[in-house]
């Protein structure tokens, strides 16, 4: 494909997905299977600008006045490539399988001066309806939506239950793949390139997971030991099932749930290729979490919410996200609180995790929760630092007393709400 043909399909693709609201992965794997002719060198450069789209659309919306797909391309043509007006007429030729001329409009918000007193939703490229709530949520959220604006690197959990660390490291480095240690997480590896790693020798034999440092460290947080019954009453695909069943070195049980019965499913093939026996799916809910009330060790809500957390990942969920969908999240969240509440054993474990930077969907959930149920007492981060993680306890970890809030600008890792609770007589 040649160069304007790249930037035209890029532009389809926007167009397409916000009329679609399908999630951009989601919409991009239908577009390479409809339009085959397109390499692996196009595909790579169409879907590098439209994640840089979606990533930087505030800032671009701004400085073009629209956000319109065709507008948010001819801007990043000229912040990202550093293309002149003259540049950027010759891709928009009108030609087969180039995108239209350009209009006069669009000639001159190109020539305009790029405003820099910019209001902080636009420099830290989130939506403007979502400006009071950062504010409210963060101490700079210009410099946190910024980070939450950078590509997100690719972390593996090691599955202890198969290998250790210092051993799948050397092996992925036999097929070529540079791995570091993760900083925070004893189970992590950061992958220096951007290399597939599903095809590796590790990841078939289920040596390691793809999973953020930040989920590993809520996986730690819920202290699981081996012997244990552990619920994880919002399961979804896994990810931090398959983390606790590898500390409770397959012992004890974890049962898992989640309203949408799919993801479960979904979860089966990593269980089998982790080598994971002690996680129990049960067939009808319902009689299972009765027969669970008051017994359970360790409680464990990874609840639905915003994702604010993962825009690096799912920058297009920033821009699909409405005031409706949060507040039923809210409800949501204050609704899993009750029902895990009443699973917990004394002296068990409620643990709350959210992968939202929002104050309206942790802190003040906790509080809210707090308010109405009295049998149940914060532990302190750093003190569960120091148990479950065995570092230093970092200065994130220490800013608060009755969380931990990771951000990748503080932690370099994807933004999550921890806050442990431990049921008391």
């Amino acid at each position: 494909m040649k160069p304007a043909a790249r930037i035209a399909a890029a532009i389809e693709i926007l167009q397409g997905m916000s009329q679609s609201g399908k999630p951009a992965d989601r919409f991009l794997n239908e577009w390479a299977r409809a339009n085959r002719y397109a390499g692996a060198k196009d595909r790579n450069d169409i879907y590098n600008r439209v994640y840089r789209v979606l990533r930087r659309r505030a800032e671009y919306g701004w400085q073009v006045g629209s956000v319109e797909p065709r507008a948010l391309v001819q801007a990043d043509l000229r912040a990202h490539d550093s293309l002149s007006l003259s540049d950027i007429a010759q891709l928009f030729g009108g030609g087969k399988y180039e995108p239209a001329c350009l209009s006069d409009a669009e000639t001159e918000a190109l020539s305009r001066e790029i405003e820099q007193d910019a209001p902080d939703w636009v420099q830290g490229n989130y939506p403007e309806w979502l400006a009071p709530l950062m504010a409210a949520s963060l101490s700079d959220p210009v410099a946190e939506g910024q980070a939450l604006s950078a590509r997100a690197p690719l972390d593996l959990r090691v599955n202890l239950l198969r290998a250790r660390r210092e051993r799948v490291q050397a092996a992925l480095a036999e097929e070529g793949i540079e791995a570091a240690f993760t900083p925070w997480s004893p189970d992590g590896l950061r992958i220096v390139a951007r290399d597939r790693i599903t095809g590796s020798k590790a990841f078939k034999q289920g040596w390691v997971e793809v999973q953020d440092e930040g989920s590993q460290i809520a996986a730690r947080f819920a202290a699981v030991r081996p012997g244990q019954q552990v619920v994880d009453l919002c399961a979804g695909g896994g990810g931090k099932t398959l983390a606790m069943a590898a500390q409770m070195e397959n012992s004890g049980q974890i049962h898992a749930f989640d309203a949408a019965a799919g993801r479960l499913k979904a979860m089966m093939p990593r269980l089998r290729r982790a080598g994971v026996h002690n996680v129990q799916i049960a067939s009808d809910p319902k009689p299972a979490l009765e027969a669970l009330k008051g017994r359970a060790h360790r409680v464990v809500l990874d609840v639905p919410c915003s994702g604010t957390g993962a825009w690096r990942r799912n920058p297009d969920a920033k821009w699909r996200l409405t005031a409706d969908a949060l507040e039923n999240h809210r409800q949501a969240q204050d609704s899993l609180l009750r029902q895990g509440a009443e699973l917990v054993c004394p002296a068990g474990r409620l643990i709350y995790i959210t992968c939202s930077i929002l104050a309206c969907e942790n802190g003040q959930r906790i509080e809210q929760f707090l308010s109405d149920d009295s049998r149940f007492q914060i532990l302190p981060p750093a003190q569960l630092w120091e148990e479950t993680i065995g570092q230093p306890v970092p200065v994130f970890a220490k800013a608060r007393s009755d969380h931990l809030t990771l951000t990748p600008r503080s932690s370099g890792t994807d933004g999550f709400f921890i806050c442990v609770m431990e049921r008391v007589n």
